[in-house]
């Protein structure tokens, strides 16, 4: 079963409506600062690891919008 964006978005806001309320506003907040604590020592630990995983990340993304503005410029020359 394909999910329209409609669907998807639906149920995203039905998550944040069950985890987000008025007196707990701060619970996401709180729970990305548990997740991100592991990964602050991780730096403190392996920042050659960290630095060469971010090197590696940031070339493809960057390779994969150069790839893609590639192919969309060259479809916008073919159809003319």
């Amino acid at each position: 079963m394909i999910l329209g964006w409609h669907n998807m978005t639906d149920a995203v806001a039905h998550y944040f409506e069950d985890h987000v309320t008025p007196d707990r506003d701060n619970s996401l907040l709180l729970l990305d600062g548990i997740l991100l604590i592991p990964l602050i020592f991780a730096v403190f630990f392996y920042p050659v690891e960290i630095l060469v995983s971010l090197a590696v990340v940031a070339a493809v993304v960057v390779g994969f919008i150069t790839l893609s503005r590639m192919v969309h410029r060259h479809r916008t020359h073919v159809g003319h």
